[in-house]
């Protein structure tokens, strides 16, 4: 919910510029760059959750 509001005030803030250039500065900077870095960040920690829960599910089976 942040994200999308944090991306449509990027968004407003863009249109409000007078350049083209301008525009596409602050949506590059301000809206892709840290969207990616945030996706690149929840991904990394979904995939350490699942190496842990497979390697509890391993441990689990070789004690039984």
């Amino acid at each position: 919910m942040v994200l999308i509001g944090w991306l449509y005030v990027v968004l407003m803030l863009a249109v409000a510029q007078n350049s083209l250039w301008a525009t596409f500065s602050i949506l590059f900077f301000l809206g892709f760059l840290p969207t990616l870095f945030i996706a690149r960040m929840t991904r990394r920690k979904w995939r350490k959750r699942q190496e842990l829960a497979r390697e509890q599910a391993k441990q689990a089976k070789t004690l039984e």
